[in-house]
């Protein structure tokens, strides 16, 4: 990949020719469902935040790729939120401190270059519809006028195609990050072959998270360690997009939401292996490392053996003769 240096503010050159990616056919990115579209936006998207911090003159310095890391950002800050959007103006406050807009030096460059990606649907704005309830100063600030309407907020879900936003934002990355999220294309693409219909167990809400979790736990006969519980999940293609730290994080908040049960291992319980260490979940003061089965042990699968009836003298009789 040849570098180059970072576009002046007012200039916005074409993506290089080494962006350009001829498809000539169905590829990773073609087969995925809305679903798997959206698990790997997000990890597109983190590749190329990434690449922007690690090296900031090599990544596609387009309109597209700004409307992505505006998008992107508006999604993870707590200040200036309202509804579904973030004001525009604490937004480009954070993102200015970031150094992650070197192209918009002010605020009404920023905001001309939102309208610019607005226009070109690469993002939404919204208007404020509760300014009442909100800081004036902030709502004043963050207003940006296209002809009668006037936005204030960046919404934080674009409820625009989703394979629209994938494709601009893998045209964004180096060969390197393009690759490793083809790859995770076609993860996510036998993932959903795999979960044959059920849903992945990052867009469950935390009750159908547990109730998904215990279902697994009580196929066994035994408690289930986690990481071994986080695999299983994993071959069955419902752990996509949900690393073993957020899979423990969300055991911990089921347990203490009551959802579900976490208990230590217990001395003598198996070998004291890093598979038990990898699968401790800290809560208060204590390390858990299984979920507890809530179902009645298993069946034997042939039943039970018939009782032996004993008849007597009659019996003997008839064996007699």
């Amino acid at each position: 990949m040849s570098s180059a240096r970072p576009p002046p503010a007012s200039f916005e050159p074409p993506p290089p020719p080494s962006r350009k990616r001829l498809r000539p056919g169905p590829d990773a990115f073609d087969v995925l469902s809305r679903d798997g579209a959206a698990a790997v936006l997000l990890f597109a998207r983190a590749k190329l935040e990434a690449e922007r911090r690690r090296a900031p003159g090599l990544v596609n310095g387009s309109l597209r790729a700004f409307a992505s890391g505006v998008e992107s950002a508006a999604r993870r800050v707590t200040e200036g939120v309202h509804d579904d959007g973030v004001f525009i103006a604490p937004l480009f406050r954070l993102l200015r401190e970031r150094g992650e807009v070197p192209s918009c030096p002010t605020l009404s460059s920023f905001k001309a270059r939102l309208l610019q990606a607005y226009n070109r649907g690469l993002l939404e704005l919204a208007a404020c519809k509760r300014a009442e309830d909100e800081n004036p100063l902030v709502v004043a600030a963050s207003a940006v006028r296209s002809r009668r309407t006037t936005f204030h907020l960046v919404q934080r879900w674009s409820r625009r195609n989703m394979f629209a936003a994938l494709d601009d934002v893998v045209e964004a990355l180096s060969p390197k990050a393009y690759a490793a999220a083809k790859d995770f294309a076609r993860k996510v693409h036998e993932d959903e072959k795999r979960r044959e219909g059920r849903p992945r167990l990052i867009t469950l809400p935390l009750d159908e998270f547990a109730a998904r979790v215990q279902t697994v736990v009580n196929e066994g006969s035994h408690d289930a360690l986690v990481v071994q519980l986080f695999r299983e999940l994993d071959d069955r293609g419902e752990a996509t997009g949900l690393g073993l730290p957020a899979f423990k994080a969300r055991l911990r908040a089921a347990h203490n939401a009551g959802l579900l049960a976490l208990r230590p291992r217990v001395t003598g319980e198996g070998p004291d292996s890093a598979m038990t260490a990898a699968s401790a979940v800290s809560h208060q003061a204590a390390k858990l490392h299984l979920v507890q089965r809530t179902a009645d042990p298993l069946p034997i699968p042939w039943g039970r053996p018939a009782l032996l009836v004993w008849h007597g003298r009659a019996t003997m009789a008839r064996a007699e003769g």
